[in-house]
């Protein structure tokens, strides 16, 4: 026997018995019930009858018993009445012992477990549906597990978040039929996604003309606030590429205004049963947001936290700025580059 103190041995106690029902029955070499005892009625099993047939008493024990020459493990069996119980079977000279442990808390966390599981995959599948979507590409639905790099329950990760407006889009739609303007839609798209995965974005959401992606979830090398800047130099630079090859002209000029901040940010999957989808919430990313929303068509805001953690040639282009928001009472420091 172990020497342990007495603390330990209380504590593995109280860990292993007290807290998880301990119940126990007795059959016999024939598979009649002996003896039984403990907290069963925590299973739901009553009304045990002596010397009858246990596996006509208790279904969940059905092709259990006799059991071998050395003790069977089973964890996380289901009885009959729906509580599930880790099932210890110790053979002995007097006949079968079935111990029963309380497993509720273990099948709750494996349900959760399970659960997180299927979150993250829809995570995947719906990143790699926008992705064909937009793209054109064959992408496998079950994208690798390494891809995403979230903890199950959802994690605090500092990330940097970009807002991008496709400006112009509105007065195109008016101007041309609807296939024209889809086709429009998804070459603009196409172009300014594939910006976000060159630089290991994310792609979040595409709302009509407003784009959001993530830096910082996709395991990548560099820095995510240089990642998102130069992301953002580059859609700025497809959209006046394909305003110029459509020929998009007579007032409805394309360009694209974009915000980006950085900072920790509660990520995870948000919804109930029929519809969940990945989410990113913080104050950060309402702060991208506000940006975007200030920014004028082929300018790029930035806060201050992206700045100071951006790289010193991409700085240079930087000028500073203030931006005052609702219910803060001074304004923040923000820095813009006006793309020409």
């Amino acid at each position: 026997m172990l020497d342990l103190p007495s603390p330990i041995i209380n504590y593995l106690h109280s860990l292993t018995f007290e807290n998880r029902s301990p119940a126990y029955l007795l059959v016999d070499k024939n598979g009649c019930l002996s003896e039984w005892g403990g907290k069963l009625a925590a299973y739901g099993i009553t009304n045990l009858q002596k010397g009858q047939y246990v596996t006509e008493q208790l279904f969940f024990l059905e092709g259990l018993l006799p059991g071998d020459d050395f003790p069977i493990f089973l964890p996380c069996i289901k009885t009959e009445y729906g509580r599930c119980a880790d099932l210890h079977i110790l053979p002995a000279d007097e006949g079968d012992w079935v111990l029963l442990l309380d497993a509720t808390l273990e099948e709750i966390q494996h349900s959760l477990i399970q659960q997180q599981g299927n979150d993250l995959s829809l995570l995947r599948q719906e990143q790699a549906r926008i992705l064909n979507q937009y793209l054109g590409r064959d992408i496998p639905e079950d994208l690798a597990p390494d891809l995403f790099k979230l903890h199950e329950r959802g994690e605090r990760k500092d990330v940097t978040i970009l807002f991008a407006h496709i400006w112009g889009l509105s007065a195109y739609s008016e101007e041309h039929p609807p296939e024209v303007v889809f086709r429009m839609l998804n070459l603009c798209f196409t172009n300014t996604l594939q910006q976000i995965l060159d630089e290991a974005g994310l792609v979040d959401k595409i709302v009509g003309d407003l784009v959001t992606a993530f830096f910082g979830v996709v395991p990548a090398s560099g820095s995510s606030r240089d990642r998102a800047v130069k992301a953002a130099l580059r859609m700025i630079e497809a959209v006046r590429d394909i305003g110029k090859i459509s020929g998009v002209n007579h007032g409805s000029k394309l360009d694209i205004s974009i915000g980006i901040a950085s900072g920790p940010v509660a990520l995870g999957i948000l919804g109930g049963r029929l519809h969940r989808t990945f989410n990113a919430i913080g104050y950060h990313v309402n702060l991208a947001a506000r940006l975007e929303s200030q920014a004028r068509p082929s300018e790029i805001l930035i806060d201050e936290n992206t700045f100071n953690q951006t790289g010193n040639i991409l700085q240079q282009n930087f000028a500073p700025a203030s931006l005052l928001l609702q219910g803060i009472a001074d304004p923040i420091r923000i820095y813009s580059w006006l793309v020409t």
